[in-house]
């Protein structure tokens, strides 16, 4: 799901320079790169271009979806390694109610809070993704929901660090969430507390997370009016957030990233219906008469990210199924109209750092997503719609990395870099050490 940018602001003698992180989730690297033609007034991110340093594009992790990709921005390791798989949890009875992974405590691998925390940094956070109670920030506001209702904004004042500081913020800015949570309106709220807490606080490191191009790109397509005029007002909220952090420090390095891109999509693939009719999930029936079936028991299933799924066994070991399982999915995959591009093979998926106890991973073709039916057509359209979380080679799966400020190069494109590179990169900007981020930071200073 997002764009990103990094700011830090208060000096102490362990660190250099501040930065800020801002992520616009989803935002693709060419709705900048190539403003003019998708016709979008960007100007503030356009600036980066002649301004700063830039990717043309990045390569993401698998899956190409938020909760990866955004730890994989604050750790610089893949996700079979920092321990944040999708979005959602593993749940194959669908037990959890929708839960999401949203508590710090499962990332397996140092963060850059933590690291600028250890260095006397003063530290904040706005909506960024696995943050509940995130080790290392000092001003927290996590991402979490749970009912989408009121209750969600009770839970955050809970979760909120210090204790207070949402109802605090509240009195003098009003509510913190819009109307849902991937809207434009919730976005310009947090932007308004993020903007707050940068200029009464002044944190040295802080990341901000804006989600509404997400939203609407997945209920309306990336190139709808309602996405792209997202965009635009993402960059208003960018250049205010920037503005903002040079007024206090002018030697503040503001870094914009995104954790994947976008792509549209036409049709819906209902993978639970073939698996049931292979025998490899059961069903049980409905609690209440007329209501949907459940789930009682599984051989195999489908850990979703996008549009992307491992393919998990119950018991790894039985080989049976494992060949059953692998005879269905080359039976769904010759079908054209099911919409399968690729299915590769535990060792094969293995090798791309994400889902490292999967069976099998099953990527869909672009223009096609996954559906949660369990009875019906096993393929329905989904006209104007929009998914990502493919794998990482696919161009639209692409995100963002900018940076402008104090020592950065103007002007310069650094082609294709990977995702892993930004939190080394970040590191060095605030001068502190990442040590499990073992790929090259990116060449953004000046000669």
């Amino acid at each position: 799901m997002r764009l990103v940018l990094l700011f830090v602001l208060t000096a102490t003698a362990a660190w250099s320079r501040p930065v800020l992180l801002i992520s616009l989730d989803g935002v693709r690297p060419d709705f900048v790169t190539r403003a003019d033609v998708r016709g979008l007034k960007v100007p503030n991110l356009r600036r980066f271009l002649t301004e700063g340093t830039y990717a043309e594009s990045v390569t993401g992790v698998v899956p190409t979806v938020t909760y990866p990709s955004h730890t994989t921005l604050m750790t610089g390791v893949w996700p079979a390694q920092h321990g944040i798989l999708s979005n959602g949890a593993f749940d194959p009875l669908q037990t959890n109610m929708g839960g999401w992974n949203w508590y710090a405590n499962d990332i397996r691998a140092p963060t850059l809070w933590e690291a600028a925390d250890r260095a006397g940094i003063a530290t904040a956070s706005v909506f960024w993704s696995v943050s509940v109670a995130a080790p290392g920030v000092r001003y927290l506001i996590p991402e979490f929901w749970r009912a989408h209702t009121s209750d969600d904004l009770k839970l955050l004042r809970a979760l909120g660090r210090p204790e207070n500081l949402i109802p605090n913020l509240e009195a003098k800015l009003g509510p913190l969430l819009g109307l849902g949570i991937d809207t434009l309106e919730t976005d310009e709220n947090h932007a308004r507390f993020a903007l707050e807490i940068l200029q009464t606080k002044k944190p040295g490191f802080m990341t901000v997370h804006l989600t509404c191009f997400d939203g609407y790109a997945h209920d309306h397509g990336p190139f709808s009016k309602e996405a792209l005029a997202a965009v635009e007002a993402l960059d208003g909220m960018v250049g205010r957030l920037r503005d903002a952090a040079l007024a206090i420090d002018p030697a503040t390095v503001v870094v914009v990233v995104s954790d994947h891109g976008f792509s549209e999509t036409r049709r819906r693939f209902n993978w639970k219906i073939p698996f049931v009719e292979a025998g490899l999930l059961t069903l049980k029936p409905p609690a209440i008469p007329g209501d949907k079936p459940g789930l009682a028991d599984w051989q195999a299933t489908l850990w979703t990210g996008g549009g992307l799924a491992a393919v998990m066994l119950k018991d790894p070991a039985d080989r049976l199924v494992q060949a059953k399982v692998k005879s269905l999915l080359e039976t769904l995959k010759a079908d054209p109209k099911n919409g399968i591009a690729r299915v590769l093979g535990a060792e094969e998926a293995k090798k791309l750092g994400g889902f490292p106890d999967a069976a099998f991973l099953l990527e869909l073709e672009p223009d096609c997503q996954f559906g949660g039916a369990l009875s019906g057509a096993v393929v329905v359209p989904a006209p104007s719609t929009g998914m990502h979380g493919y794998l990482p080679d696919r161009p639209e799966m692409r995100a963002c990395f900018f940076a402008m400020g104090k020592g950065i190069a103007a002007g310069r494109n650094l082609g294709v870099v990977d995702m892993r590179q930004i939190a080394p990169t970040v590191a060095a900007m605030l001068g502190v050490n990442l040590p499990t981020a073992k790929e090259p930071k990116l060449k953004v200073e000046q000669k």
